[in-house]
């Protein structure tokens, strides 16, 4: 039988002791996990009892830190509806503060809804502030979706600046998620996909994560094994364009000990088929307990260009070196200029 400690793997390819763990990033404690702005927020607090960590909230909105006793409290100075990078400028004039809070942790892992103005905002800063405190940094960000058409330019550079900062990134895409379920809800959506991310932020503390970007993809709920494994790889398909760039597929069956290990041998198997030309792709699985029945994750690492970097598509066309507030974000003051009425 199956417990959260067990944890199975099969190897596409022989040697995976000498090649297999290269890239992996292994989690040391302690841990702390660090929400950003009211998605992120709402998340980190879902971890506790998940795995041993440590709690920490920073928004600019009061609301967001109800309930948690570590949290930092951006001011936003009176202003009632900054942009983004006026909040950002907030976040860094209270790098003290932030950096007081991280420090001591080994592993600090960042939520953040990149939909969202704070996370947007703030999550490229607090990332790089605990990236030079010398932790391991995991981010989790979460993607917009398609149709919020003024968040996708600056999502996509937040994403691109996080791959520059922290160790590793998990992306969850709800935007790939609601194209193969368009009946469901914003709301159903948010629900369905928060609840995969603390289900593997669990799997992940037991085990370990590629330094690559690693594509989260989740079912809705009702379905079995087999159909949550197939709605998953269709999100992942969505998001990675070019199946030959990943090289790790990973496996969280939530509920596993109910399900029969032929079964999971099977799942496993249908993986190793789908990468049979990519010899280099390792397709492994983990089992863990669950009270809410059989459930399907999978993550997938790409180490080349994923959906969201069309988000940002003047990174292919000017390299970091040529953009001139890289190092030091975009976080510039509102600026207005009279202009005289010329007669």
């Amino acid at each position: 039988m199956f417990n959260h400690q067990s944890f199975l793997t099969w190897a596409k390819y022989c040697g995976r002791g000498a090649r297999g763990y290269v890239n992996d990033l292994l989690i040391k404690n302690p841990t702390l996990v660090v929400g950003i702005g009211g998605a992120g927020g709402r998340i980190a607090k879902q971890t506790n009892g998940t795995f041993e960590c440590k709690n920490l909230l920073i928004s600019s909105d009061k609301k967001d830190l109800a309930g948690c006793e570590t949290c930092v409290f951006v001011e936003s100075s009176g202003w009632v509806n900054p942009s983004i990078y006026k909040l950002r400028s907030f976040a860094q004039s209270q790098s003290r503060e932030i950096v007081a809070a991280i420090a001591g942790f080994s592993t600090v892992v960042l939520i953040s809804n990149l939909a969202g103005k704070s996370g947007c905002a703030m999550a490229p800063t607090i990332s790089k502030l605990a990236k030079v405190s010398g932790a391991t940094v995991i981010a989790v960000a979460i993607m917009p979706f398609k149709f919020e058409k003024d968040r996708l330019f600056a999502a996509g550079n937040a994403f691109r600046r996080l791959r520059e900062t922290c160790d590793s990134v998990i992306v969850m895409d709800n935007d790939a998620f609601l194209d193969n379920n368009p009946e469901l809800s914003q709301e159903e959506c948010f629900s369905l996909t928060n609840k995969a991310i603390i289900d593997v932020l669990g799997s992940i503390t037991t085990s370990s994560i590629r330094r690559e970007v690693n594509v989260l993809c989740t079912s809705k709920s009702g379905a079995d094994s087999e159909s949550s494994l197939r709605d998953s790889i269709a999100m992942l398909y969505q998001n990675i364009p070019n199946p030959g760039s990943i090289r790790r597929t990973m496996l969280y069956v939530m509920g596993g000990e109910k399900v029969p290990v032929g079964d999971l041998n099977k799942m496993v198997g249908h993986m190793q088929g789908m990468f049979e030309a990519e010899n280099a792709t390792e397709v492994a699985m983990t089992s863990v307990a669950s009270s809410d029945g059989v459930k399907v994750h999978l993550m997938a690492s790409a180490q080349q260009k994923t959906r969201f970097d069309r988000y940002d598509p003047l990174g292919d066309i000017f390299p970091k070196e040529s953009v001139l507030d890289w190092d030091e974000p975009e976080s510039g003051t509102e600026i207005s200029l009279p202009i005289p009425v010329m007669e």
